[in-house]
């Protein structure tokens, strides 16, 4: 509140000026800074909703963003694609096309969170259509728009319209899509997805209020001063949002990481990443507001860095309640690459911490005493009734992993994890 009161923040949109100072801010309409009254922040940002749906294409695919509930994206946005086979190359409307079925195919992936690959074969300017024809013909599931200004919006939703089957009242009454309104630079609010972010809260469609906070370059270094900083921007422009259209469907997004002081490159899913993970979520939660975080990697091809990196990340998702996890499947080396290796891997590790039981059931305790006295001293479970009526079913099964024994593993080709995920991902193409 130190921040918003004394510091404030930049919105270069001259039409939010109007809206601030009518609740209470004072704007300066030389620079376009906007310092907040604390009491109208906590106020406005009380409006958002504490939880919501958000349909799909197939009504069996909508997904709840709040309670326990945790839900996985695709990757979004980076520049490069990767396949072992292929190489790292720029990406091309054939890759997004490639990456957008295969996420369809992905069980553990719920939401298309963006251009897995950027499309840059596309012209600029009519991207946003190709693209959501993609997402509308090549997937059924949840999707994104880009908020960037009104037009990609305004595109995107009557798309939808004609996509769902659906007319302007059945679009306005419940969220189909979101955008992202990341603040990128300290303090500084840009328009273009100021005003994008508008147009969806005004025909009730989502926004993912997600400062990006580099600490040590866009952010304090310490995780005191980043969480400070993240949390006033998160807010600030929570509050503004919810002064234009009370009630809009908002998320509390977090894009906490470090940089590495030797190279001025992104560090992700560092143990700093998971401590800023964490304590979004807790402020999320202060706040009443559905959170979303992120998955990503540093690595730069699919090896165990690049696994123990992911699991940092999806660790720290579970750990901090996230409900919506962004570029879910395949981010790698700084988010500047989509593997489809990685999203298999991605996939795998997601499903194996989602097994992870939260409570055990004991209703089956009186089964498991006759099993008990059934086996004896001396001897084994693996006949039992109790083992038999549940062994296909009670352990989860990596798809990725290789349990067999050394030899068999050598006399099946001794093949790697990349090598099984270039096969996973063949297959459900």
């Amino acid at each position: 509140m130190r921040i918003l009161s004394e510091i404030g923040l930049t919105f270069h949109a001259q039409s939010a000026w109007d809206t601030l100072e009518a609740n209470g801010c004072a704007v300066d309409r030389e620079t376009g800074n906007v310092r907040f009254d604390p009491a109208a922040v906590e106020h406005f940002v009380a409006m958002a909703p504490g939880a919501f749906d958000m349909a799909a294409r197939d009504p069996a695919k909508t997904v709840h963003f709040g309670g326990d509930s945790i839900v996985w994206g695709s990757a979004s946005s980076a520049p490069n694609v990767l396949d072992q086979e292929r190489g790292r190359r720029p990406g091309t409307g054939a890759d997004f096309q490639e990456l957008l079925r295969l996420g369809h195919m992905i069980p553990s992936l719920h939401v298309m969170g963006g251009h897995p690959v950027e499309p840059i074969d596309r012209p600029p300017n009519t991207r946003h259509l190709d693209s959501m024809f993609d997402w509308l013909t090549l997937s059924d599931k949840v999707l994104r728009v880009y908020g960037i200004g009104t037009t990609r919006v305004e595109d995107g939703l009557e798309m939808i319209k004609i996509g769902f089957g659906i007319d302007e009242a059945e679009l306005n009454a419940v969220p189909h899509t979101m955008s992202v309104l990341n603040v990128n630079s300290p303090l500084l609010v840009d328009e273009p997805l100021l005003l994008g972010s508008i147009a969806l809260a005004r025909r009730g469609q989502a926004t993912i209020v997600s400062p990006v906070a580099m600490s040590g370059a866009m952010s304090p270094i310490t995780a005191s001063g980043s969480l400070i900083q993240h949390n006033a921007k998160t807010i600030g422009v929570s509050a503004y949002l919810q002064m234009e259209v009370p009630g809009a469907p908002l998320f509390y997004g977090s894009l906490i990481a470090a940089v590495d002081m030797k190279s001025g490159a992104p560090a992700m899913s560092v143990p700093e990443v998971v401590t800023g993970a964490i304590a979004a979520g807790e402020m999320a939660r202060f706040y009443d507001m559905p959170y979303r975080t992120w998955l990503g990697s540093t690595s730069n091809t699919v090896d165990s860095q690049a696994a123990y990196e992911s699991m940092m990340s999806i660790m720290s998702a579970h750990m901090g309640g996230a409900h919506f996890v962004h570029h879910g499947h395949g981010w790698m080396q700084g988010g500047l690459t989509t593997s489809f290796e990685k999203a298999m891997l991605d996939a795998d590790l997601i499903q194996m911490y989602d097994a992870i039981k939260p409570t055990i059931d004991f209703s089956d305790a009186d089964e498991v005493i006759n099993a008990i006295a059934e086996v004896g001293a001396g001897g084994h479970f693996l006949g039992s009734s109790h083992t038999m009526s549940r062994y296909q079913t009670e352990f989860h099964t990596p798809e990725l992993s290789d349990w067999s024994n050394y030899e068999l593993w050598e006399e099946q080709g001794s093949t790697r994890v990349i090598d099984r995920a270039t096969h996973a991902w063949k297959e459900l193409l």
